[in-house]
């Protein structure tokens, strides 16, 4: 019967791709001091486990998932990449290049004083610094070598197996020790810079707390006050003392209006109030009693995403934006800045190419709109133009190469690629009618599935290879594994700390984005008690991901 099922799963060999997406999606929810392997380094070990059954998949279908999610990743990393290089301030900039080069320089010091393969090297970087898709443009680097198909082969079997080795302390190691030993060692009380950094920011405190009460909602009060009386609606709502709240429409009798900022109010008329609800219980007791009024309070109201694109608005915090005309009846629900959230607070400043949800009157959000940026209707639909073009041209962007004796050097289809996807996500961010939308579920889906795609294949050929690899290497990497995990967070805290003189709830959260662990991230956030290093770590974040993952082409050229 098992000889059965291996030969099924031979003369199919798709059928063992899937199962082993299947296995790697169960190895991914073992947990590591309370954070999850994930989907790609399951599946991972899945392939290399499914391996040893010498399944043989297409090497360009592995090319096919690798191209994907690049371009889904640089897709949406672009925007806060370029604005990092342009505008963001010296320091995250920094912080990242001095992180990420000294993985680099340790992997490289390493690999040289153990006299490791190129293979192996390229492993122990895409493992101990937990950069998954460096395996995929160190693979393509090899088989760009000028050696034969079988020695490229071999070699790139060897990246997987080292990635093996040194990835479990790479994320476990990470995690540990950039929220818990750090901190600890410099004597820094995460919690309490926590707490001075929200009150500064006028951040709220609740942390890891969700509520099934409503913050924003539109209620009905009868006027029996004459405080406002014969008052227009924007002369009442301005004394609301920091309070945002609105009239948004006006019975009188059996006539119900939109309200104008010009309508006068009358003493008997019945208002609808929108706003937070603790700002409406406070300013409805200069108005008068709440009443049911069904009716008046059915208005439609849409939720909208709105890309900010208008340089007026750039750098403008929540506090300036909301004395502005457009803003009147609009709410702010959700600040994602490239695929991290922010906290929103009247100190955030908005940038260019942040995606602000916005809920009120469809009349109101496409006003705001206009001020704003772009519009984003709620789609469920791909761009296939935009996903497509994109790849082929990237493609088309790493295929030019020159020698230098006997050495190929090109950018290759992969960094091309992920170059490609940059360039699209910026210009997506700043001209959404140009370049065509990619809605960030079916985006994380491209890369979640693109990436555990391409590492599943990679293990599946490297499988017959793994345990004599494992055998030949595994302790003495290891070792080197945890050195290069080590090192470069410590270099980044020590530089942040007393170079860049970082506050160092954020500079956590930037070493924790340099080395593109969200994982980390989240466990400063625990250690903390706040949300606040997520600021910190959204620029890092977005240009580790792309530097480590050119990496994997540096490295290899480095060991040749």
């Amino acid at each position: 019967m098992i000889d059965g099922l291996v030969g099924i799963l031979r003369t199919y060999p798709y059928i063992a791709f899937f199962l082993t997406l299947a296995l790697g999606y169960l190895i991914g929810q073992i947990k590591l001091g309370g954070h999850a392997l994930g989907l790609v380094t399951g599946s991972l070990f899945a392939g290399l486990l499914v391996g040893q059954l010498a399944i043989e998949l297409s090497p360009e279908l592995k090319t096919i998932f690798l191209l994907l999610f690049l371009f889904a990743n640089g897709y949406g990393a672009g925007p806060q990449f370029f604005r990092a290089l342009r505008q963001d301030g010296v320091g995250p900039l920094l912080l990242t290049l001095v992180v990420c080069f000294t993985g680099l320089l340790m992997v490289w010091l390493m690999a040289r004083l153990m006299n490791l393969e190129v293979g192996y090297a390229a492993g122990l970087l895409s493992g101990a610094l937990t950069q998954s898709s460096a395996m995929g443009t160190a693979t393509e680097a090899i088989m760009n070598l000028p050696i034969p198909v079988e020695e490229q082969q071999r070699l790139a079997n060897q990246v997987p197996i080292a990635d093996a080795v040194c990835y479990l302390f790479g994320f476990w190691g990470e995690v540990l020790f950039v929220a818990a030993i750090l901190p600890r060692l410099l004597g820094i009380d995460l919690e309490r810079e926590a707490r001075e950094l929200e009150t500064k920011l006028g951040m709220k405190q609740d942390f890891g707390l969700q509520s099934g009460y409503a913050v924003h909602a539109t209620r009905a009060f009868l006027m029996t006050s004459d405080r406002y009386a014969d008052v227009a609606a924007l002369e009442a709502e301005a004394t609301a003392e920091g309070m945002r709240v609105f009239v948004s429409r006006v019975r009188r009798g059996e006539i119900i209006e939109e309200a104008a900022p010009t309508t006068r109010l009358r003493q008997g008329d019945v208002i609808a109030l929108g706003g937070q609800q603790r700002f409406i219980l406070d300013f409805a007791d200069r108005i008068g009693e709440e009443v049911d009024d069904p009716t008046l309070l059915d208005t439609p109201i849409e939720s909208a995403a709105i890309i900010v694109t208008k340089g007026s608005v750039d750098g403008q915090t929540f506090g300036e934006l909301a004395q502005r005309d457009f803003a009147r009846g609009v709410f702010v629900t959700k600040l994602m800045r490239g695929q991290q959230q922010i906290p929103i607070t009247d100190a955030t400043r908005i940038e260019r190419g942040d995606v602000l949800s916005l809920i009120g009157q469809p009349s109101r959000l496409s006003a705001a709109a206009a001020h704003l940026g772009y519009l984003e209707r709620s789609t469920l639909v791909t761009n296939m133009l935009t996903l497509g073009l994109g790849i082929a041209i990237g493609c088309l962007i790493g295929l030019p190469a020159f020698y230098i004796g006997g050495v190929k050097l090109a950018l290759s289809t992969s960094v091309g690629t992920l170059l490609a996807g940059l360039l699209f996500g910026w210009l997506h961010s700043r001209r959404p009618w140009l370049v065509g939308h990619i809605p960030e579920a079916s985006r994380m889906f491209i890369v979640n599935f693109g990436l555990a795609g391409f590492v599943a294949i990679t293990g599946l050929h490297a499988g017959p290879d793994f345990i004599s690899g494992l055998m030949e290497v595994g302790l003495a990497l290891f070792i080197a594994g945890v050195i290069c995990t080590c090192v470069p967070p410590t270099v980044g805290v020590l530089f942040g700390r007393y170079v860049l003189k970082m506050n160092p709830v954020l500079l956590f959260g930037g070493v924790a984005g340099a080395q593109t662990m969200t994982a980390a991230m989240v466990a400063v956030q625990d250690r903390a008690k706040s949300q606040a290093p997520v600021l910190g770590f959204t620029v890092p974040y977005a240009l580790g991901n792309i530097i480590l993952t050119t990496f994997g082409t540096v490295i290899v050229l480095l060991m040749t």
